[in-house]
């Protein structure tokens, strides 16, 4: 299943080198997607168990969500660590809470109430847990959507903490700044940027470059990219006359990288949408899983040892990695209450989770703002847009079904 894992002799000099840092005081990696930021934590984490001799209940790894940590699950089994060390923060703070605070959880009257608990279990912590503390080392995986605080009651409750972050990829608003991180583990700069080991091809990092600010921080994510481009297929963006015309292409863009062997994922913005557009493509024969599908009364998670396709939301897609990546209904009524800047995080974090090809579909009414950054790409020869009605030419340019002809038309 756990193809996406290098051993660590693959890794670059770079990454073992931030998989070797000592434990003596906290650290913090930058690295944007597709640097190998996951794989470090868990290399480390092996690499810390075995050098020190760290009992499997004295260590922790932090990942931002429940698929991320399925995801990851076979690359746990083979670095010989214990399904038990690797969990959401909310769901230590959970089991925590439960543990040594005790009640019920405090509710918010949709479900428990996150912040609530973990100021609670600060405080505890506060009181309790720094002069014995309770883990050798915690690792944090995507710590820029973690607020302060879970970074305060981290270092009260373990020796050492490892946090890996990218700002680009923040998407929570009350997510820490890097300023902020790096203060509150008693920490002046980056231990380490990981640069130069970018899995993203570079038609993917130009598509997503256009939704990062103008300057410094464009000029340095394209820089960063080495990898090779070896993917002749063009990113396409498809205007679709209506949904039903962007399901019926949407599902043969599915098919025809199922025929080259992807592992390819939908993402949407809402669970709603999601389960939508899921039950559309079984329609029309796609056999594919869904985000949190249920099986009788319990929520199943995703396969990833499975081929079939996966259909998420962008916000569960973090850290996640596809050879190609689909964004259909593309519109601002469907993000809601979501900002255009928050809007272009997230679908920086969609576009990026894709190593090889990216789709993306809107409608033909009404203007969405980080498309009208992303059209220009097509007089450059990086992206193809195509129209309903009008079919590219080449399977390799728009991932229509006509592999013969390599040529490709972009419509403006």
């Amino acid at each position: 299943m756990s193809t996406w894992l290098m051993p660590y002799g693959d890794l670059t000099p770079e990454q073992q080198r931030a998989v070797l840092f000592t434990p003596d005081r906290h650290r913090v990696i930058f690295g944007g997607p597709g640097s190998g930021k996951t794989m470090i934590l868990l290399h480390r984490a092996a690499q810390l168990v075995r050098e020190r001799h760290v009992a499997p209940g004295r260590f922790r790894i932090f990942v931002f969500t429940n698929v991320l940590k399925e995801y990851i699950r076979s690359a746990l089994e083979l670095l010989g660590l214990s399904e038990d060390c690797i969990l959401t923060y909310d769901h230590w703070c959970n089991l925590y809470y439960t543990e040594h605070i005790g009640g019920r959880l405090p509710w918010n009257g949709r479900g428990p109430d996150y912040g609530a608990i973990r100021n609670e279990v600060f405080r505890h912590a506060q009181m309790n847990g720094a002069a014995t503390p309770a883990y050798d080392f915690i690792l944090v995986d995507e710590g820029q959507d973690l607020d302060p605080v879970s970074f305060e009651t981290m270092k009260l409750v373990s020796r050492h903490v490892t946090v890996s972050m990218d700002h680009k990829q923040q998407i929570y608003d009350n997510g820490a700044s890097e300023e902020t991180i790096m203060r509150e583990l008693g920490l002046n700069k980056r231990n380490m940027t990981v640069l130069g080991a970018y899995r993203c091809c570079p038609y993917i990092v130009k598509l997503a470059s256009t939704l990062l600010p103008e300057g410094e921080e464009r000029d340095s994510y394209l820089s960063q990219s080495h990898t090779d481009q070896t993917e002749r297929q063009t990113p396409l963006l498809y205007y679709a006359s209506d949904r039903h015309d962007e399901l019926d292409r949407l599902a043969a863009a599915i098919r025809t990288r199922q025929t080259g062997g992807d592992r390819i994922a939908v993402f949407l913005p809402t669970n709603q949408l999601v389960y939508s557009y899921a039950s559309e493509l079984k329609k029309r024969g796609i056999d594919l899983e869904v985000q949190r599908a249920r099986e009788g009364a319990a929520f199943m998670p995703l396969d990833f040892s499975s081929d079939r396709p996966k259909v998420m939301t962008y916000h569960s897609a973090k850290g996640l990695t596809f050879d190609s990546v689909l964004l259909p209904n593309l519109g601002k009524d469907w993000f809601p209450r979501a900002k255009w800047p928050d809007i272009e995080r997230l679908l920086f974090v969609g576009i990026t989770r894709a190593t090889k090809w990216v789709f993306l579909s809107s409608r033909e009414d009404g203007a969405f703002k980080p498309l009208e950054k992303i059209v220009p790409l097509a007089t450059q020869g990086s992206l193809s847009i195509q129209r309903a009605g009008e079919r590219s030419q080449g399977n390799r340019s728009s991932g229509s079904e006509q592999p013969e002809d390599e040529n490709i038309i972009d419509i403006l």
